[in-house]
């Protein structure tokens, strides 16, 4: 049985504020206490909104919004990532004219190109290597220089 139907109408419009609130409502008890159960501004909000977090009932429902909440970030995630790279790709190399057949701008199109490929760098950062030197001297002086590039080690690969 889902915790949607042990709450009432009001425990349930707190959790959903509590959890999918914007400003002032995400993360503050107090605020989505007093909205929901349509108190005035009372210092006394907060205790009642913490008793309200510890109910097993209430903490169940918060769990099932977070995990939906999670499941619904990583589907627009992919959504996203799917459209910006094929605004890449359509952006980079085609051309498109206006109404009147004029050819447009490439900087234009490649400026659109490089957007959507910052929005994706922001998504998914990437993590440059370390590069090291290794100097490797002769004995009169001459010598090489190598650039070695050693990957990042992920936090398994570490332990």
């Amino acid at each position: 049985m889902s915790a949607v139907q042990e709450i009432t109408k009001q425990e349930q419009v707190f959790c959903e504020l509590f959890v999918n609130g914007c400003a002032p409502y995400a993360g503050n008890a107090a605020k989505c206490y007093t909205d929901a159960f349509h108190k005035p501004e009372d210092a006394l909000n907060g205790q009642y909104a913490k008793v309200l977090l510890k109910d097993e009932r209430i903490a169940a429902y918060i769990s099932e919004l977070e995990a939906l909440s999670a499941e619904e970030a990583k589907d627009m995630k992919r959504f996203l990532t799917a459209n910006l790279k094929h605004i890449i790709e359509e952006t980079a190399h085609d051309t498109y004219t206006n109404g009147k057949g004029k050819a447009l701008s490439p900087a234009a199109l490649r400026s659109v190109a490089v957007s959507a490929s910052k929005a994706l760098m922001e998504m998914y950062p990437v993590k440059e290597a370390q590069v090291n030197k290794l100097d490797i001297n002769g004995a009169d002086g001459s010598g090489i220089t190598f650039n070695v590039i050693v990957p990042e080690q992920s936090n398994s690969q570490k332990q």
